[in-house]
């Protein structure tokens, strides 16, 4: 049994703030935007007796269109993590005091028959704010905490308060099934979702899942921050992070900060999915993201979703356009789906599978130096200068990425071509696919070798 403890309060009360400072980590976007945070967000608040969930919500905010579908979507992730929860940190800011709304949102609360502690967030913006806590027991609410999240005041009570409401009121039989019943490792099936904005990422997360769990709507940029969950399939777990739309903006502005959290899910991960819209093809910002990716050393596929509407032909003739016109594409799966309509959906952990048992093969020194000659033997390096270069044998030098380390004479003046020419060529004869090998050439100091 899952325990989550959720927080829950009006826009820029200082949520993400507390969320942040209770898990030790900047885990969540903070940012002066109104309505910033979207998708919940999870992590791990370390108590004295046993580990919780907890989650951050978006603003709890109402909403009078009903053809507001992205705000629609946003209150019912926060009406999920509700229910979800064991108990809820409702957080007010000191400054504003108590409004109509919420009180609204503590009734939508007590509906769920939720235990809820009332957070007053930045006392240590107002002077004797201990005066002015009577005002908040008319919301009959028992347990009444003063903090600050930003100054770090009150944090430690307000854990020590969570964790014994935790052993007085939950069983304590369940205390130690955190996450999941039954154990996985999840050790290198760790996957991130990359892509521009709005070519379907949190939809294919969401089937993956096959939950609801993050926001989705035809608006551009909808996710901001990266979410992640663990998944199930064929009793292997994967761990699947969901991320912002790449795209590029000026330093400062607030899209650079969810890319900032979409490369640091990149660095995070053990593989990454690129999604490429179908409809809008395959451009340079789809490269740029691409060379991210390949220059991070992480395992690549490429899915191309929204393509429930192309035929088989069609298919094989993208696969064709993309391996001849991009050569770099030429190591890297390419694999068709409909995220919305859940086509090609399964194929995609075996396609996972296969790449980290290929990054995993192991290469031999002997196995390594007969490709060399192979490739020596098919295209010669060039003379430099009249001398000749001399590549002598080869060996393993590492697996993430696969890198290769090439001994012999004057190979500072191998060309960049002939580099790209033994890169492919090893590339082929090993089957890596999936992710750039890297070589390394040192020059023997014994020049007799």
């Amino acid at each position: 049994m899952v325990f989550n403890i959720t927080l829950i309060g009006k826009t820029n009360v200082g949520k993400s703030t507390l969320f942040n400072k209770l898990i030790k980590k900047n885990l969540a976007i903070i940012h002066d935007s109104f309505d910033f945070t979207r998708d919940r967000q999870f992590g791990v608040l370390k108590l004295k007796n046993q580990n919780v969930n907890i989650i951050d919500t978006a603003g709890f905010q109402f909403y009078n269109n009903q053809l507001d579908i992205l705000k629609k979507n946003i209150l019912n992730q926060t009406l999920i993590a509700i229910k979800d929860s064991i108990l809820i940190l409702f957080i007010l800011n000191i400054k504003i005091g108590i409004t109509e709304e919420d009180k609204i949102i503590i009734n939508i609360i007590r509906k769920q028959s939720k235990e809820i502690f009332l957070i007053i967030n930045k006392i240590d913006k107002i002077k004797n704010y201990q005066y002015i806590i009577n005002e908040y027991y008319c919301l009959g609410i028992k347990n009444i905490f003063l903090i600050s999240a930003l100054k770090n005041i009150g944090l430690q009570n307000l854990k020590n308060k969570i964790n014994n409401w935790i052993q007085s009121n939950i069983k304590l039989k369940y205390l130690n099934n955190f996450i999941n019943k039954k154990k996985y490792s999840i050790n290198n099936r760790i996957i991130s979702i990359i892509g521009k904005p709005n070519v379907g990422k949190s939809t294919l997360f969401n089937t993956l899942l096959n939950k609801n769990r993050a926001i989705t709507s035809h608006i551009s940029g909808t996710t901001r921050d990266t979410i992640f969950d663990l998944v199930v399939f064929k009793n292997k777990q994967y761990k699947i992070i969901d991320t912002a739309g790449i795209k590029k903006k000026n330093k400062g502005s607030k899209e650079s900060l969810p890319i900032i959290k979409t490369l640091q899910a990149i660095s995070h991960s053990y593989i990454s999915i690129l999604i490429i819209d179908a409809k809008h093809g395959f451009n340079k910002k789809d490269i740029w993201i691409l060379n991210i990716i390949i220059n991070s050393g992480k395992i690549l596929l490429i899915l191309i979703n929204k393509s429930e509407n192309l035929s088989l032909i069609e298919k094989k003739k993208i696969k064709k356009y993309l391996y001849s016109k991009y050569r770099i594409m030429k190591f890297f799966y390419i694999h068709f789906i409909s995220a919305l309509y859940k086509k090609g959906i399964k194929k995609i952990f075996s396609l996972i599978d296969i790449l980290i048992k290929k990054s995993n093969q192991k290469m031999k020194s002997s196995q390594l130096t007969k490709i060399l000659y192979q490739a020596i033997l098919k295209n010669p390096p060039a003379l430099f200068q009249g001398k000749k270069i001399k590549l002598k044998y080869a060996h393993p030098g590492g697996y993430n990425p696969p890198t290769i380390v090439i001994h012999g004479n004057q190979l500072l003046n191998i060309s960049k071509s002939y580099k790209r020419y033994l890169i492919n060529f090893f590339q082929e004869r090993l089957c890596l696919f999936g992710k750039n090998i890297k070589i390394i050439f040192k020059n023997t100091k014994n020049p007799y070798l």
